[in-house]
């Protein structure tokens, strides 16, 4: 025979798994119905994501450019890269010159900040590697910016140094650039 006491326990601990179904299922109606309210989260999320950049017409957020290095005699260098702006001015970027024999390189790594009046400076730096991935050295890239609205245009100068920092090959690019933004799937 059971005593009182451990059929109380065999009742609560049947009760504790019944009392969290019913907590969760209400959390996930909490959620529905939020849903319901105010649209969809990855919708509602992105849209101010992206006015909110805009309207302050800082670079966060990712892009697509092209850049154009003018060539003395002969058509310029056009290339396309990848770029994301990080709050508090960290940067990532890569681009389809990094990966071309002569030119190979890592990711590009840096910082931005604002200059106001809707404009920013940008330095990074690459590592740079031979086609059998022996380190040649690293290249800067100096930027400057204007922004207006989901595009901005700006020019600057970049220098590859070899391993002992020496300047061996530099010049000057423009750059456009389109920011990505959040789509839903079709």
């Amino acid at each position: 025979m059971k005593s009182t006491h451990t059929q109380s326990r065999n009742l609560e601990g049947m009760a504790k798994p019944r009392r969290r179904h019913l907590h969760n299922v209400v959390a996930v109606l909490a959620v529905l119905v939020g849903l319901a309210a105010f649209g969809s989260p990855t919708a509602v999320l992105a849209q101010n994501f992206n006015e909110s950049n805009v309207a302050s017409q800082n670079p966060e957020g990712s892009w697509l450019y092209t850049v154009t290095i003018p060539n003395s005699g002969s058509a310029p260098t056009v290339f396309q890269g990848i770029e994301t702006y990080s709050a508090g001015g960290g940067y990532v970027e890569a681009d389809q010159l990094s990966f071309t024999y002569g030119y190979l390189a890592t990711a590009g790594h840096g910082a931005w900040a604002s200059t106001g009046n809707n404009t920013f400076l940008l330095t990074y730096i690459n590592l740079t590697y031979d086609g059998a991935g022996n380190a040649t050295g690293s290249s800067k890239v100096r930027q400057t910016t204007r922004i207006s609205g989901n595009s901005y245009s700006g020019s600057g100068d970049y220098s590859y140094y070899d391993l002992n920092g020496e300047v061996v090959a530099s010049g000057t690019f423009t750059i456009t650039a389109k920011r990505i933004l959040v789509q839903a799937p079709k």
